[in-house]
């Protein structure tokens, strides 16, 4: 009886709602306003297709983990202030109690689980010293580092900032789920938050890297083409790998973002008339 109250409690949020949650809304764009995050008038018309998602994939795992090239550790250290940006400028205006997920598996069965708990100001976040990518740990990576901020006694990582303002602005906000199609979208959404050099980082921790997990090799069968459900080497979303953690930024045709050197000054400008969904 229990989970049956619980169950229509659910649905009728979820009815009342329309599955996002609307006040977010405007605290982005409180947010923009505050550090003149500027809209990049990029369009997403359509969903991710296996062709263009496999294409991205394909990128991602030829990519090498480059912490020390001058462009992608000023992409990612301009990621790194505008997460915390995000994160401090989200809890000045929402009274939020995060918790680390101590079960195993994920923390939520699906996107609506955690959109209501979030209306419930709790959120849940897998810490990254549980889980970060699936076998290779490489060096250096900006986002390991500690942020001074305490969840109880554990401190949380910059990726643990990105999980929690990533599941709340690009999720939650307009109820994307964490399917690939709910993931790209999730990733688009988030990215208007940034300014062009954090959105190629962005970029590569989103969309690079759910690409790999849901069109990579992996799940490909002889002739190529992503495996389906009844396949019997088909993989379903819960048991497939995570996608190897390194710094790099994916092309502009993926991240619609072009860095540049100017006058010994790293900076980034989004690509005019770039498509998303452009194979």
């Amino acid at each position: 009886m229990k989970q049956l109250k619980g169950l229509v409690k659910r649905c009728m949020f979820i009815i009342v709602n329309g599955g996002k949650c609307p006040h977010l809304t405007k605290i982005e764009k409180e947010y923009r306003a505050k550090y003149n995050i500027q809209p990049n008038h990029f369009s997403y018309h359509g969903n991710m297709s296996e062709a263009l998602g496999k294409r991205i994939a394909n990128c991602y795992e030829s990519l090498p983990h480059d912490p020390d090239n001058a462009f992608v550790q000023s992409a990612y250290r301009q990621l790194a202030d505008e997460l915390l940006n995000q994160f401090n400028f989200l809890n000045e205006q929402e009274p939020i109690v995060y918790e680390a997920y101590e079960g195993e598996g994920e923390p939520y069965q699906n996107s609506y689980d955690m959109l209501f708990d979030f209306h419930n100001h709790h959120l849940y976040f897998f810490k990254t010293t549980k889980g970060f990518g699936e076998k290779s740990r490489f060096p250096n990576n900006i986002m390991l580092e500690k942020t001074g901020i305490m969840v109880g006694d554990y401190e949380l990582l910059l990726n643990d900032i990105f999980r929690i303002v990533h599941d709340i602005f690009g999720h939650a906000m307009k109820g994307y789920t964490f399917g690939p199609k709910g993931e790209d979208n999730a990733w688009f959404t988030h990215m208007n938050m940034f300014s062009p050099m954090a959105a190629a980082a962005l970029t590569t921790e989103t969309r690079g890297q759910n690409c790999w997990v849901n069109f990579g090799k992996h799940l490909r069968d002889e002739n190529g083409n992503i495996r389906q459900s009844g396949d019997p080497q088909y993989l379903p979303p819960q048991q497939r790998p995570f996608a190897d953690q390194k710094m790099n930024v994916l092309p502009p045709d993926f991240c619609g973002v072009e860095l540049y050197e100017d006058n010994s000054e790293i900076n980034g400008r989004f690509r005019s008339g770039w498509n998303p969904l452009h194979i």
